[in-house]
């Protein structure tokens, strides 16, 4: 593989601007039709053989190409003390929302008699609500903008104000900051600091954000076929950049270490192809392996977190072996800083010691203290992980002042908080008289705010069940099970309990069920490629070990942060949030697969000393001198990009972005440079036992072996 890796890069080298080309092109080309074409994602979750599909599907049978249902509708919330005497304020809103949205809009208080008895005006007579009808993402910000100042008259009456999904959530996203430029120009910043030249700094930003835009447009032409989350993409940018940058950042390292060697510029890509190349490939397989171990969750919501992961991690594995070569090779002797350009000679230039020299020695001189005073940091970090408890996140848990936030506490205020979370019993019949009795006994539980009339349309019979606890209580699911469980199956009624809130439980039950496969699954796939990369038996285990350790410490950090509330104002929040039961497991096959990227480039570095005849623990010396320095770079660039996305108005996105930088973080530090060193220095020789190993050499590497492992 090293030669094949090795070959790959000298071509690339070779044809640099062919190479070069090449990709822009077929980048620019598959963005360009993704942008014509227009990505379609969407949010929708879905659990097949659920409960709540079940009910989904009927309610699509009833329906048929006119219906409402195709066409969303934003809910507008307008609240004051007797808010039927606001008469005038409130025609005048109408009248405006309705010019806005192109759409006539029903006044609640033309009949407010009937509107209280369908809900349009709140028990307590202070609030209003209007449902205006538009695709915001279709209908485009100029609308979305129209129809927000058309609501100007009730905010300067002093009236309380607050647009619902789909159109709060988009005016929420307008003029927030863009976490990915503000990634990149961290990125940016880290590199030249790290590599002392701009032009170098550059190159790995530039080689990731062109993989980037290629699997990101890539992902947007699958969602006209595919049913794929907007959170699939924020995803996979988020790891996209990281990955594509620090991989391009590792072969850009071993490129100068190579010229500076005395080495020509072709011969120095290939080297670095066959050294750093294989690595990162390697590195970047097991990312993209592990994230689509996410499809064992049976939900394709959550598979397509996993897939889009994986679809821009190969994007840039693709981009490291060969757009990066050809880069490197354009800018030559250039990737050096100036002073050293200079001094390249095959002698000095190669062997200056740096500060990694100097610390590595001290690293392994005490391997069980090292240890030891890791494994209690770890332990400290994670012990919080110990009170997870996975829950539903809601609108509540959204930013104090959004749309969405004002919305759902207004709901929750005037109308009760299970208004937030109304759930439909769905099924087929035309006995009025059984479902009369059904809505009697689902009246009479604890827990149950209101029963709305069943309606019939098609056979279909729908009834809708308000609680009174909200989305995120556990009450609200209790009383699901008790639906499903004891009452419809006592009654005459064959129903299904459906609704956004139905689904999520469902999600939470199909995610508990599979999540002990998606654990053994991804952590044997990972052990296997580290098994037949390194020919050991033994660093598989370790890698699985210490892996799991930084993703319990990185568990331990958001059950503190967000489940407890320490600190959660630092992101924008105001209280504790619940853990949507996905985010343990998204958060749990990219960590794993994210952590041995630098297990992988670490260990490559100590496998070619250990090769090279160097004694057990002097290899591991020689390999934390060599990768010191551009893994802890390289952990800099990747925690920068995953906490710029905690500026996202999205809550759920803020715990991805908290969770992989601390889990970077503690990987990159107290792991690799503690914890990993001493276990290996400790286990000696035993550390790279192979079956039916042959004898390492003794000398210097052949030319099957090139120039060593170095990242």
């Amino acid at each position: 593989m090293k030669r094949t890796v090795s070959a790959l890069a000298r071509a690339s080298a070779r044809h640099r601007w062919l190479t070069l080309i090449a990709w822009v092109v077929v980048v620019a080309g598959v963005f360009g039709t993704a942008y014509v074409v227009g990505p379609a994602l969407q949010d929708d979750v879905a659990v097949s053989g659920s409960d709540s599909q079940s009910a989904a599907q009927l309610l699509t049978t009833a329906g048929d190409d006119d219906t409402a249902e195709d066409t969303p509708s934003s809910q507008i919330v307008i609240a004051g003390d007797d808010i039927a005497s606001q008469t005038e304020v409130i025609d005048d809103v109408v009248a405006a929302v309705g010019d806005a949205a192109g759409q006539s809009i029903e006044n609640p208080l033309d009949d407010p008699i009937a509107a209280a008895r369908t809900g349009r005006i709140s028990p307590d007579g202070d609030a209003v609500r209007l449902s205006v009808p538009g695709d915001p993402k279709i209908e485009g910000k100029d609308w979305q903008k129209a129809v927000d100042a058309a609501l100007d008259p009730a905010r300067d009456a002093g009236l309380e104000v607050a647009i619902g999904a789909p159109l709060g959530t988009q005016l929420d996203r307008a003029g927030t900051v863009n976490s990915e430029l503000v990634g990149v120009i961290a990125a940016v910043i880290v590199l030249f600091i790290a590599l002392g030249s701009a032009l170098a700094a550059l190159v790995p930003v530039a080689t990731g954000i062109i993989a980037v835009a290629g699997g990101i447009a890539s992902i947007w032409l699958l969602s006209n076929g595919f049913s794929i989350p907007e959170s699939a993409v924020t995803l996979a940018t988020m790891v996209g950049l990281g990955v594509g940058i620090d991989y391009a950042l590792f072969l850009l390292s071993r490129f100068r270490q190579a010229l500076g060697d005395g080495r020509d510029v072709v011969d120095a890509v290939a080297d670095t192809g066959h050294d750093a190349g294989e690595a990162a490939m390697v590195a970047g397989v097991t990312v993209a392996v592990c994230a689509t171990g996410l499809a064992i969750s049976g939900v394709e919501f959550v598979a397509w977190l996993g897939f889009a992961t994986a679809v821009v991690v190969l994007f840039s594995v693709a981009a490291t072996l060969t757009l990066t070569p050809a880069v490197l090779a354009i800018i030559g002797r250039r990737a050096l800083r100036r002073r050293d350009r200079a001094s390249i000679s095959p002698t000095s230039a190669g062997s200056r010691p740096g500060v990694w020299t100097r610390i590595a020695p001290r690293l392994t001189r005490h391997p069980i203290v090292a240890g030891v005073a890791s494994l209690a940091l770890l332990l400290a970090i994670s012990l919080p992980a110990l009170a997870l408890q996975l829950g539903q996140s809601s609108p509540g848990n959204a930013l104090p002042e959004s749309n969405q936030r004002v919305s759902f506490d207004l709901l929750a205020e005037h109308w009760g908080a299970g208004y937030n979370a109304p759930l439909l019993l769905v099924g087929e019949g035309d006995d009025p008289a059984t479902w009369a009795d059904l809505a009697a006994e689902v009246t009479g539980l604890d827990g149950v705010a209101s029963v709305s009339p069943a309606t019939s349309a098609d056979s279909v019979i729908t009834m809708q069940v308000v609680p009174e606890t909200g989305p995120s209580d556990p009450a609200t699911a209790d009383l699901v099970h008790a639906l499903r469980s004891e009452v419809i199956p006592s009654s005459d009624v064959s129903a299904h309990v459906g609704g956004a809130v139905a689904t999520r439980i469902d999600l939470s039950d199909r995610i508990s069920e599979r999540l002990p496969w998606l654990i053994g699954i991804v952590i044997a796939a990972a052990m296997m490629l580290v098994a037949f990369t390194f020919r050991s038996v033994v660093l598989p285990v370790k890698a699985a070990l210490c892996n799991g350790l930084s993703i319990t410490a990185a568990f331990g950090v958001l059950v503190w942060v967000f489940q407890e509330g320490h600190g959660v104002e630092l992101f924008g929040l105001d209280g504790p949030m619940p853990l949507d039961p996905y985010v343990p497991m998204m958060l749990f096959a990219v960590l794993f697969g994210l952590s041995m990227d630098y297990e992988v480039f670490l260990l490559s570095s100590v496998r070619h000393a250990w090769l090279r005849g160097a004694q057990a623990k002097d290899a591991v010396t020689t390999g934390l001198a060599e990768t010191g320095g551009v893994i802890s770079a390289a952990a800099v660039i990747m925690i920068a990009v995953f906490l710029s996305f905690t500026l996202s108005p999205n809550p759920v996105i803020k715990v991805f972005g908290v969770g992989l930088a601390v889990a970077v973080f503690v990987d990159a530090t107290v792991i690799r440079l503690l914890l990993v060193p001493a276990i290996m220095t400790l286990l000696g020789r035993a550390a790279w036992w192979w079956p039916g190993r042959p004898r390492r050499r003794s000398g210097a590497p052949s030319s099957g072996e090139g120039s060593g492992a170095r990242a």
